[in-house]
């Protein structure tokens, strides 16, 4: 488990996300290539985020590839276009554990495309703090996430079970299915129930786990998206944990949206997020904005200049 407080070094951020009922939206000559063009330029953006444990540098966190790819009508009806909006989900990790969750994505524009980041922390003790690039001055100082015992949980299968990594697999799906997740419309203040995608998005490397001597085991990444697409709103960690009285199944959910969220377990509330734009909350979420306005063309010439 991790126990230094750290220093996250991070090389782009952008601002508060903002609300924005559109009435026209001007699309290229190829919504297909757009598309293209918009995947490749969140890859881009991504990369340049540098995670660090330390302030040297030094014990950096390592980007996955893209854990969920995701289109889908925009947040609770603000628009009636199908699919305007789009991004990528990112794990950061470090040592087999996943230590920050976030995204790139982007709403459209008359003139362009507004694009954003955001950022989610997953552990007790998340990398402190960062000083973003951003004209509005964004400090994320995440206080870092609490790992609550699942009521009723089952024994994690051991290691020492030759299909463990298997079992454990299915033990946690099914543990997820134990939840339920809502989300309040910021336009109407209706609440409307969030889907459970049925497998995991990313599960936890438990070989480097065993190699870095977590009490960490194993653990996946599970993700609740609006009813109106596969835009992703709550994360749901569940991890396997070495304690003082054997293996334990642990959870912590946490936020990719700037609506209130609610999760229960088994119909009984375990978790409440105020909207993020009018409380900030615990502040283990932040989404920020990157560019304003930023056509495909523009997006194009940054990927020529900028080549991976």
């Amino acid at each position: 488990m991790m126990t230094q407080r750290a220093r996250l070094v991070v090389g782009s951020l952008a601002v508060l996300f903002s609300v924005m009922i559109l009435d026209s939206i001007t699309w290229g000559q190829s919504p297909k290539e757009d598309y293209e063009t918009l995947k490749q330029f969140y890859r881009h953006r991504a990369k340049e985020i540098g995670f660090a444990l330390d302030p040297n540098g030094k014990q950096r966190l390592k980007l996955e590839s893209p854990v969920l790819t995701w289109t889908g009508l925009d947040y609770q009806g603000y628009r009636n276009t199908e699919a305007p909006n789009s991004g990528d989900v990112y794990v950061w990790t470090y040592h087999g554990r996943a230590i920050v969750a976030g995204g790139v994505l982007s709403l459209p524009l008359p003139n362009g495309h507004e694009v954003y980041q955001e950022f989610q922390a997953l552990v007790e003790t998340p990398p402190q703090p960062i000083s973003s690039r951003s004209d509005w001055g964004v400090m994320w100082s995440p206080p870092g996430v609490e790992l609550r015992a699942i009521p009723g949980a089952p024994n994690p299968v051991a290691d020492s079970d030759t299909n463990a990594l298997r079992k454990r697999g299915l033990q946690m799906r099914g543990l997820a299915k134990q939840f339920t997740a809502q989300t309040r419309s910021a336009k109407t203040g209706e609440i409307h129930p969030l889907k459970l995608l049925p497998n995991a998005v990313f599960r936890l490397d438990s070989d480097a786990l065993k190699k870095s001597d977590s009490d960490v085991i194993d653990g996946a990444l599970f993700i609740f998206t609006n009813q109106l697409g596969t835009d992703p709103e709550l994360t749901l960690l569940i991890e396997c944990h070495q304690t003082s009285d054997g293996l334990r199944w642990k959870f912590a959910p946490g936020s990719l949206a700037f609506q209130e969220l609610w999760l229960k377990h088994r119909d009984r509330e375990v978790w409440h997020l105020p909207n993020f734009l009018n409380h900030p909350g615990e502040r283990n979420f932040v989404s920020t904005r990157l560019h304003q306005g930023i056509t495909t063309d523009q997006m194009k010439e940054i990927l020529d200049h900028d080549p991976e």
